[in-house]
């Protein structure tokens, strides 16, 4: 079958079998700088399934959040790349792969210890696997999750925050927040009355990085015409489907 949109997965359908089995694929989406050269990418869960072919995220990724399965998930991406990063450094290559951690991973695991552990097994480089956060995992125990980025970011990770600007209280937490890169969606402008103004938004947002010493990331990014706007506004990278979609390796 083809990649199926509307299919969702019935809590009680699901086997565990598909991370043992490696039914669960993950697919790269390449992040650029600047000059357009590839420097990364995001590991982005997709799921062959035996009889329902391909699968997006929005099919089964809220069946794992309600069965409790999105740790398991997101501890085998985890893996996958540093698998992943270990045969691109035997062939010399210092691309970054960018790694999603749930609110839910923080309650039933400790998050600094697993990634320790998978980057000290494959011997990945903390630079390399980089951690990427949202505002919702400061949602709550906001002091014990900063102290937990803070610690990352002492041993070498990088640590991005998700969809800046899409949240009510970015710019509040901001001020306090231990992160290195902002990723800036540009669906959170799209939707605007007034261009003008939106340029004026995503403008200051990039500025207000480079003021606090931390890099811009777009995404969302599809037509030349954003990326060429955005690199004059100083972003320092990019993702989208100008440069492509996601990927298997």
């Amino acid at each position: 079958m083809g990649a199926s949109f509307g299919v969702c997965i019935p809590v009680e359908e699901f086997d565990p079998a598909a991370i043992a089995e490696r039914q669960l694929k993950p697919y790269l989406q390449p992040i650029v700088d600047k000059n357009g050269t590839v420097v990364g990418s995001e590991a982005l869960v997709r799921w062959i399934h035996p009889t329902d072919g391909f699968l997006l995220p929005g099919a089964f990724i809220p069946v794992f959040e309600k069965n409790g399965m999105i740790v398991e998930v997101d501890k085998y991406m985890w893996r996958c790349a540093c698998e992943i990063l270990a045969s691109w450094k035997k062939k010399g290559s210092e691309l970054f792969i960018s790694v999603n951690i749930s609110p839910k991973d923080f309650y039933f695991i400790n998050v600094l210890e697993e990634i320790k552990k998978l980057t000290a097994e494959y011997g990945v480089s903390p630079s390399q696997l980089r951690i990427e956060i949202t505002e919702t995992v400061m949602m709550t125990e906001a002091e014990l999750r900063m102290k937990t980025l803070s610690e990352f970011r002492k041993m070498g990770y990088i640590v991005e925050m998700d969809d800046f600007g899409s949240g009510y209280s970015s710019l509040n937490m901001l001020k306090d927040m231990p992160v290195d890169v902002l990723k800036i969606d540009m669906k959170f402008l799209s939707k605007s009355k007034d261009d003008g103004k939106a340029q004026t938004i995503l403008q200051n947002i990039i500025n207000l990085s480079e003021d606090l010493g931390i890099d811009s990331l777009t995404e969302g990014v599809e037509t030349e015409d954003q990326f060429n706007t955005l690199n004059d506004m100083g972003c320092k990278l990019f993702q989208g489907y100008y440069f492509a979609k996601p990927m298997p390796l």
